[in-house]
């Protein structure tokens, strides 16, 4: 009896990195559209990528910063506000769009045999993009503030990443619910509130009642804000140990994020 050959090592190793290379053009083209669709007949067009962190900004100073006085661990104000502005806008961004995802996009996935998750993931990839050109505005006002950045600054990359495991999990499990429950899409847009005001974006954590610290300490983005701010505005010690529980976190929603979407993701052609 005849026996099979087995498939060359170096055939395999072609169709991953064909099959990469393709998941990789999707991406692009999928982020490329988002990018347009967001900005099409609009005045100023990409310029609200800078525009809409400076209208934050300036609630926030002149709601946090001259009416409640809120503490800036001894950094000017607006300075402490962007840069938490600055991480907020990813998170929120990265989550608000990709939970949308899928269900937006209801004719490409009904009829188009791809990967599913490069929806969501090219929602997130365009939220970092928007986040890191706000960024260029936050070093403008570093050296407007005469500040320098600690020699510390290099665990801002370990951060983005953390951020992003974690919004990765979050957004697959919204995406997922959302073809199927679209209250799904609302519950997000209230949960980001929320969560917006029980993370230090506008206010120290020093801010918080100590009777309540041990609950509000349970947010993995209270110490991954508080170590950014440290590392880049000396607002206090860099404790590199603060970054193991957000990174825990962030696993294990990425873990549960996998799981559910790839459950529902035969489904999704019946439901968008």
């Amino acid at each position: 009896m005849r026996q099979r050959c087995p498939r060359p090592v170096r055939t395999v190793s072609f169709a991953v990195v064909t099959g990469f290379a393709r998941f990789r053009d999707l991406l692009y083209q999928l982020f490329l559209r988002d990018l347009k669709s967001r900005y099409k007949q609009t005045y100023f067009g990409a310029l609200w990528v800078f525009g809409r962190p400076l209208v934050e900004l300036g609630v926030y100073v002149l709601v946090f910063g001259a009416f409640l006085r809120a503490p800036s661990d001894g950094v000017p104000y607006p300075l402490f506000a962007f840069s938490g502005v600055v991480l907020w806008s990813f998170v929120s961004g990265a989550i608000s769009r990709g939970a949308r995802s899928v269900q937006g996009e209801g004719g490409l996935v009904a009829h188009a045999p791809f990967p599913k998750a490069t929806l969501p993931l090219a929602a997130i990839i365009g939220a970092l993009i928007d986040s890191l050109l706000a960024a260029t505005m936050l070093g403008l006002l570093l050296v407007v503030q005469h500040v320098v950045p600690s020699p510390s600054a290099w665990v801002l990359l370990p951060i983005v990443v953390i951020l992003g495991i974690m919004v990765t999990g979050l957004v697959l499990i919204g995406s997922a619910l959302n073809v199927f429950y679209r209250d799904v899409g609302h519950l997000v847009d209230l949960g980001v509130r929320v969560w917006l005001l029980l993370t230090p974006v506008a206010y120290a954590r020093s801010a918080v009642p100590p009777r309540f610290l041990t609950l509000y300490n349970l947010n993995p983005l209270v110490s991954l804000f508080d170590l950014a701010r440290a590392a880049l505005l000396g607002t206090g010690p860099v404790h590199f140990e603060a970054m193991w529980y957000p990174l825990g976190a962030g696993l294990v929603f990425l873990a549960v994020g996998v799981v559910v979407f790839r459950a529902a993701e035969p489904y999704f052609a019946e439901s968008v």
